[in-house]
């Protein structure tokens, strides 16, 4: 009875608060995990698409909608002027990269910094190797988004030329047989040449978290770098010390492999025999593979 009658008269106790949980939408997926293929193909399809700036601002498409104007008339008046005036032509498939050398190389400026400039200033690496993408996916994706956009102003200009060529001919059915052999080279020399800039632009977008800087290191190397190779050509030397000072020029590496596909004499034939059109495209090959494994070093050295 004490007991009971003190704790008649003890205070009441303050409530006590509780917090609550709710489960307000997360879900487990259910759907179909495409893997590390899908992903790798989303990643490319997603780079193509905010490199020539897609849902960006208007000023982002500028430079790649106005590259590919430019290259466009280069291919159409050509064509135009072959219309009107029989078995005229004023560009040939091997000087196709020489006339437009320059917009490639702005091209690229403009677009390889986009591919890894932004995620690394950003810092969403992370986010994308949490994925189902390894590193070396990641780059490959990279490398290969950047290689079909440069095609998209290499070979596909240069098969409808090749197209329209053949349309103008007397008989355009038997002219697209009798010169199949030139759209086979044209399909070569356009993806090595593409695969080749693209790892090029690439490496150097790597070295910084900047598009400026990339975008610069880009032009520098693709229009200052052969005017110092020519300068080392004309300059007196050996005739195999000139040869080699071309083999680090990306316009006479390009040039020499595209005369030699097409059988054609070089403008720098006097150097040119030093090596074999084999060469030329080798040494492309190779600097594809040494600037691969220059990122594969920045980018797969913290596994």
């Amino acid at each position: 009875m004490a007991a009971d009658a003190a704790g008649a008269f003890a205070p009441p106790q303050p409530e006590q608060s509780f917090g609550e949980v709710y489960d307000r939408g997360y879900q487990h997926y259910e759907g179909q995990r495409l893997g590390r293929r899908q992903a790798f193909w989303a990643l490319t399809v997603y780079s193509m698409k905010r490199a020539l700036g897609s849902k960006k601002r208007w000023t982002a498409k500028v430079v790649p909608a106005l590259m590919y104007v430019a290259i466009g008339l280069l291919v159409a008046i050509p064509l135009g002027i072959r219309a009107f005036v029989d078995e005229l032509s004023i560009l040939e498939y091997w000087d196709y990269f020489d006339f437009t050398y320059v917009i490639l190389a702005v091209y690229l400026a403009s677009v390889a910094p986009e591919m890894l400039c932004n995620d690394r200033r950003e810092n969403v690496l992370p986010l994308y190797f949490a994925r189902a993408l390894t590193r070396a996916d990641y780059l490959m994706a990279k490398l290969l988004s950047t290689t079909l956009l440069t095609l998209t102003v290499t070979l596909l200009p240069m098969g409808i030329y090749w197209l329209g060529q053949q349309l103008l001919e007397d008989s355009p059915l038997p002219a697209m047989k009798d010169n199949i052999g030139d759209l086979g080279r044209i399909i070569v020399l356009c993806v090595v040449v593409s695969l080749f800039l693209a790892a090029i632009t690439l490496v150097i977008s790597s070295l910084t978290g900047r598009k400026s800087i990339a975008a610069a290191g880009i032009v520098l190397a693709l229009l200052v770098l052969p005017v110092i190779s020519f300068g080392i050509a004309e300059s007196g030397v050996s005739d195999r010390a000139a040869g080699y000072a071309l083999l680090f020029n990306p316009i006479a590496l390009h040039g020499e492999f595209a005369y030699g596909l097409f059988g054609e004499r070089s403008a720098n034939e006097e150097i040119a025999h030093i090596f074999p059109t084999e060469v030329y495209g080798g040494v492309m090959l190779i600097a594809v593979a040494l600037c691969c494994l220059v990122m594969f070093w920045r980018y797969v050295q913290s596994d």
